[in-house]
């Protein structure tokens, strides 16, 4: 089963880093549902993460929602991923293997390095980003996309 907290929670953060950028105020756990394809339930779910590692603030209510709790450049995507992954492994080893030969009898341990030096990459990758270098990669993917198109509308 593929884990989908922490793509969810960066299509969020990027949402609530554009809308910071828009001047919008605050955005509700519906449109971050609605703008990430996703229920507002799961949103919910993951707002108070976010929020108890400082990364977004909110109010509750009718008008309430939720925003950046700081500027876009200052939250790294390594921060997202901590606040919702937490030390959950990347991949979990498989410990009920019957031990029978080398490979058997060490895989756990063997599998369990492996994933700790994953994660350690994985993290030292996302602390190299931020939200606000993150939206500019979208705007380039985006603006990419666009003279592609208009490229084989051109020549089509």
């Amino acid at each position: 089963m593929i884990d989908l907290r922490f793509p969810t929670t960066l299509q969020m953060m990027l949402s609530l880093a554009l809308a910071q950028r828009e001047g919008d105020l605050v955005l509700s756990s519906a449109q971050l549902a609605e703008g990430a394809g996703t229920n507002a339930s799961l949103v919910r779910r993951l707002l108070p993460q976010l929020a108890k590692a400082g990364l977004v603030t909110g109010t509750k209510g009718r008008e309430g929602g939720v925003r950046l709790a700081r500027p876009a450049c200052e939250i790294s995507l390594d921060a997202v991923y901590l606040a919702v992954m937490g030390e959950d492994p990347l991949w979990a080893a498989r410990h009920n293997v019957p031990h029978r030969c080398l490979v058997s009898n060490n895989m756990a341990d063997f599998f369990e390095g492996l994933t700790r030096d994953a994660q350690a990459a994985l993290v030292a990758s996302l602390a190299r980003r931020n939200l606000a270098d993150s939206l500019e990669e979208l705007r380039v993917i985006e603006a990419s996309a666009e003279a592609a198109l208009r490229t084989a509308a051109r020549s089509g």
